[in-house]
């Protein structure tokens, strides 16, 4: 039996402002995947709630105008994420990417989707 050996890319992505838009964060995501590519990793871990600022950083009040489903994805992927997808296909790389998920009946999850390399193997299913 042979020794199997992956390399890891960690994505440290650094701050997200409320005023970062969505293609600003899009953009140094796949830049990132890019990078990692160049490196020879075989999977990019991206850190959670990747796609938006992190909410303990601001005070919010009802009040405010901010709307907060503004900051939750109702599908993954999506249009603005479909180019890492596609990205990562074409470069033969996995990737996991954490973000902040509001699903059809209001509940809100923190999970982490993964785009694999390959299809599982019968024996993993």
């Amino acid at each position: 039996m042979s020794d199997r050996k992956i390399k890891v890319g960690a994505a440290q992505l650094g701050p997200i402002n409320l005023d970062h838009s969505r293609q600003e964060i899009i953009q140094r995501l796949f830049n990132l995947m890019m990078e990692a590519s160049d490196s020879g990793a075989d999977l990019v871990v991206y850190p959670e709630l990747a796609l938006t600022t992190f909410f303990p950083r601001w005070f919010i009040e009802e009040e405010d105008s901010l709307n907060l489903d503004d900051f939750y994805e109702t599908e993954m992927p999506n249009s603005s994420t479909q180019i890492l997808f596609e990205t990562a296909k074409k470069l033969k790389i996995g990737f996991s990417l954490g973000y902040a998920e509001l699903t059809k009946d209001g509940h809100r999850y923190n999970p982490q989707s993964t785009r694999r390399k390959r299809w599982p193997h019968r024996r993993e299913v």
